[in-house]
C-alpha cells in the first residue's frame, strides 16, 4: 500500500464535455467556483464587491457605465444609467444628470475632446454630451443622429443605426475643439439579414459588429465593403479591450481579434458557453483588470444543476478559465477613476453599483465556493479495482469546508460525503470503498479570509 499526491491544479477549468477525463491534463479541474488559480498551484476563493455610495436607483437594472475625466485631471464623475435617468457619482452621493429616457434602453458613451458624448442604445432620444458639471445637453453635438452606438475614431465622432445599418460620422475636430457635420454616413452590407451590434476602435481601423460579421472602417473613404470576419456579437457590451487586444462573445464561443484573424479561447469551457440561452446573448457583457477578462452570462443550468448571475473568468497571461456567480445580475462593468485610485466597478440588475474584487463578501452576503476534480484511475490498467483508506487535503483558512467524492457511476451530483474540515493546514477522511475511478470534491461559504485549496492527498491506495 502506497499514498499518493494528485498533482497541484495550475491550469484551471478543463471540461468533460471538451476532452475525456481519461486524457484531461491532471493540472487541471473538472468545475470551479468562486476561486481563482492566480496563485499557480492553489485554488483561492475570490474576492467580493462593495456598493459605492448607495443604491442608484432600487430594482432598476443599471444599462451603461463610463466614467468622464476632464484633459486636466481635475474633474472625475462615474455616470451609470439606470431606468430613465444618467446619474453621476462625484464620491460620495450620486444625482442625476440626464432624465426622460426610455425606460430599458441600453446607454453608450465616448469621451472626447473634453465632453462625454451619449447615445441611449435604442435611437430614441438625441445624442446628447456632458462636460462634468450640471446636466447633460447639445454642446458640440453638431448634427450627430440619434443612434444606438458611438465611438470616436480618428479625430470624428462615429454613430451607428442598426435599424438602417448606417455609420454616421462627424467632420475632424477643428483646433478649437469644435464638433462640426455628423449627417453624412457609410452604408454597412444593408439588409443582410443582420444589424449594426457593436462599434469598437482599435490600432488601425473602427470595427464595426454585426451578429456574426466584423467589417473594418479606416476612414470615410475607406472601408470592408465584404465582412473581414465571420464571427462577430450580439452585444456591445461584450466587447472589451484588454492589454492585448480586443475580446468579445459570439454565440460559438470567446474570440480575441487579432489583425488578419481571431482566435477562439473558450474551447476549455465549451459546455459552459452552450449552456447562455440564446435570449441572453445580447445582455452579456464584459471587463477586464490587468490580467483577467470577466464576462456576466447570466443564468445557465451545467451537469442538470441551476447557476444564477454566472460570470466566467479568463486569464490572458496563463489562459485558465474559471467561474464566479452572485446574488444579482452583472449587466454592466467598468472602470472607475477618481483621481486616486482606479478600480473595477459593476452595475447589476438591482440598481446598485459596486466595486469589484473588493472586501470578502458580496455586499455582506457570504462567497459559496466549490471546487471538483476530474475522475482519476489511479492506476494505468483503468479497470483495476481500487481501495483507499482516506482521502486529505491541504489548505488554508478551509476549516468549515465539505468534503465529499463520487466513484463510478455515482449520478451527476450524487456526493458521498466525508465531513467537514476540522483541522488546520491537512484534514483527512475515512473512505472505505472499491471503486475504478473516484473524482474528489470541497465546497463550501466563506465570510472571511480566502481559503487555499493547496493539494489532495490519497492514503494506503490498494
Amino acid at each position: 500500500m502506497a499514498s499518493i499526491s494528485l498533482p497541484q491544479i495550475t491550469n484551471g477549468i478543463i471540461r468533460s464535455a471538451t476532452i475525456d477525463d481519461t486524457l484531461a491534463p491532471q493540472n487541471t479541474c473538472s468545475f470551479a467556483l468562486n476561486g481563482h488559480f492566480d496563485s499557480i498551484g492553489s485554488f483561492t476563493t475570490r474576492k467580493g464587491i462593495k456598493v459605492l455610495g448607495a443604491t442608484v436607483e432600487a430594482n432598476k437594472a443599471i444599462l451603461g457605465m463610463t466614467n468622464y475625466i476632464n484633459n486636466a485631471g481635475t474633474n472625475y464623475k462615474l455616470l451609470a444609467m439606470a431606468d430613465t435617468d444618467v446619474y453621476s457619482y462625484n464620491g460620495t452621493s450620486w444625482s442625476s444628470v440626464r432624465g426622460s429616457l426610455t425606460a430599458g434602453s441600453k446607454a453608450r458613451f465616448t469621451n472626447f475632446v473634453d465632453y462625454t458624448f451619449m447615445v441611449n442604445g435604442n435611437g430614441n432620444e438625441v445624442c446628447a454630451t456632458y462636460n462634468g458639471a450640471g446636466s447633460f445637453g447639445a454642446t458640440n453635438v453638431a448634427s450627430l443622429p440619434k443612434g444606438d452606438f458611438i465611438e470616436n475614431y480618428r479625430s470624428r465622432i462615429w454613430v451607428a443605426d442598426s435599424a438602417t445599418d448606417k455609420l454616421y460620422y462627424s467632420d475632424v475636430v477643428n483646433t478649437d475643439n469644435t464638433i462640426t457635420g455628423g449627417a453624412s454616413f457609410l452604408q454597412i452590407s444593408p439588409q443582410d439579414g443582420e444589424s449594426i451590434t457593436g462599434l469598437k476602435r482599435y490600432s488601425r481601423a473602427l470595427l464595426v459588429f454585426k451578429q456574426n460579421h466584423i467589417y473594418r472602417v479606416y476612414s470615410i473613404n475607406s472601408a470592408d465593403p465584404d465582412p473581414y470576419i465571420n464571427r462577430g456579437t450580439y452585444s456591445q457590451e461584450s466587447i472589451v479591450e484588454a492589454k492585448d487586444g480586443i475580446y468579445y462573445h459570439h454565440s460559438s464561443g470567446f474570440y480575441k481579434f487579432v489583425e488578419g484573424d481571431q482566435i477562439e479561447i473558450s474551447l476549455p469551457i465549451r459546455d459552459i458557453v452552450e449552456a447562455i440561452p440564446r435570449a441572453y446573448w445580447p445582455n452579456v457583457s464584459g471587463w477586464t483588470d490587468d490580467d483577467h477578462i470577466y464576462w456576466s452570462v447570466g443564468d445557465i443550468t451545467l451537469d442538470g444543476k441551476s447557476y444564477s448571475n454566472m460570470v466566467v473568468r479568463y486569464t490572458i497571461s496563463t489562459q485558465i478559465w474559471t467561474t464566479y456567480t452572485y446574488g444579482s445580475e452583472i449587466r454592466t462593468g467598468g472602470t472607475y477613476d477618481n483621481g486616486t485610485i482606479e478600480v473595477n466597478v459593476v452595475g447589476d440588475d438591482l440598481g446598485v453599483v459596486s466595486t469589484f474584487d473588493s472586501g470578502n463578501t458580496d455586499n455582506s452576503t457570504e462567497i459559496h465556493y466549490d471546487l471538483q476534480t476530474h475522475w482519476y484511475y489511479l492506476s494505468d490498467n483503468k479497470h483495476d479495482r481500487k481501495s483507499i483508506t482516506e482521502a486529505g487535503v491541504l489548505h488554508e483558512n478551509a476549516n468549515g469546508a465539505t468534503l465529499s467524492y463520487r466513484k463510478d457511476v455515482n449520478r451527476a451530483n450524487k456526493w458521498i460525503p466525508l465531513g467537514q474540515i476540522k483541522d488546520d493546514i491537512f484534514q483527512k477522511r475515512p473512505v472505505g470503498e472499491e471503486f475504478i475511478k473516484i473524482k474528489l470534491r470541497i465546497n463550501g461559504s466563506t465570510v472571511g479570509s480566502p481559503l487555499k485549496v493547496l493539494a489532495w492527498e490519497l492514503i494506503d491506495v490498494k
